[in-house]
């Protein structure tokens, strides 16, 4: 399943990479695609992952956890 999480202050490839890593160490994610220009990340789930986790991981690396949609 699909998911798409807003996230707040990427700008660059760099941050891509950074937030793209973090949340790949979720066993739950097969792929993250992580957009600066959009504010997002697209992952790919093979079972549901808890926000909370997912949350704490994007924050951990330094940008600002919005909401999944």
């Amino acid at each position: 399943m699909k998911k798409t999480i807003i996230i707040e202050g990427m700008s660059c490839g760099h941050c891509e990479k950074r937030v793209k890593k973090a949340l790949e160490d979720f066993a739950e994610i097969e792929s993250a695609e992580v957009s600066a220009d959009n504010d997002q990340a697209v992952i790919d789930l093979n079972k549901a992952a808890e926000e909370d986790k997912l949350a704490a991981a994007i924050e951990a690396v330094g940008y600002k956890f919005i909401k999944i949609v």
